[in-house]
Formats: C-alpha cells, structure tokens, sequence
C-alpha cells in the first residue's frame, strides 16, 4: 500500500553507504567547536603563522599573489576552492570541505512538506498589470 509524504517520509535514493557516510557527518558536525565556523582566511593567517612563513613564502609556494593572500586573509575577497587548496597545501595541510546543516535535516524536512502545502497564490507584477492594459 502506497503511502504520502505526510504520512511518513522517504528514504532519499542514495545507497546505505552515502546513507552511513552522512549520519557519521551530522553527528561529527554536531560535535564540532565553534571555532570551526571562521572563515578560510582566519585559518590561513593562523596555520602561516604557526608555521612561522611570510606571506611573500606563502605566495611563492602556492603560485598565488602575495597581495591576494592579504586580501583572504583579511577577509576582503573569496577565494576560489582550487586557490585555497593551493594554500593550505602549501602549508601542509590538506582541505577538508563539510557541509553543516543549519537545522536539524528532520525540521528542514518538515519545513520543506509545508511549504509545498502551502497554497498557490497569483502574483501579479508591474510589467503584467501594464501587458493587460496594452491589451485591452
């Protein structure tokens, strides 16, 4: 017998393993430090710093501009993924990129079946009002 979705939720498509890999995953999230939340930047300046390297070292290992290393550093530009593992390789380090949900995935499940209860409304823009007139 079928059942809906506000009946009880599916399983996602993925096999046991992705399944595993991601239970593992929220709970090691759930465990992580605060000071896991700063920004690339932060790590970068703090690791260089350990590691007792100027910024002009950095750049020459990684291929990067020292000035563009400023700018991550302080927080003034995004790096590109592949710049930033370029860096941290560079110091050592291997990057580690891992999603941490905002909510629990049961709330964003529920908030995502309300949504989709939520019923249609008709939006109406400027430019249709002003399409209806010319119309008319």
């Amino acid at each position: 017998m079928p059942y809906s979705d506000t009946q009880m939720p599916r399983l996602s498509r993925g096999s046991v393993v992705q399944l595993q890999t991601l239970n593992e995953l929220l709970v090691f999230m759930r465990r992580a430090p605060k000071a896991a939340a700063h920004s690339p930047g932060f790590y970068l300046r703090a690791l260089r710093g350990k590691l007792r390297m100027s910024q002009a070292q950095l750049a020459r290992r990684a291929s990067v501009d020292q000035s563009h290393i400023a700018r991550i550093e302080l927080g003034k530009v995004e790096a590109d993924l592949s710049t930033l593992r370029r860096l941290f390789d560079s110091l050592f380090c291997d990057l580690v990129l891992v999603p941490k949900p905002r909510l629990e995935l049961g709330d964003a499940l529920s908030e995502r079946n309300s949504e989709r209860r939520r019923p249609n409304h008709r939006h109406t823009s400027v430019w249709a009002e002003r399409k209806d007139e010319t119309l008319a």
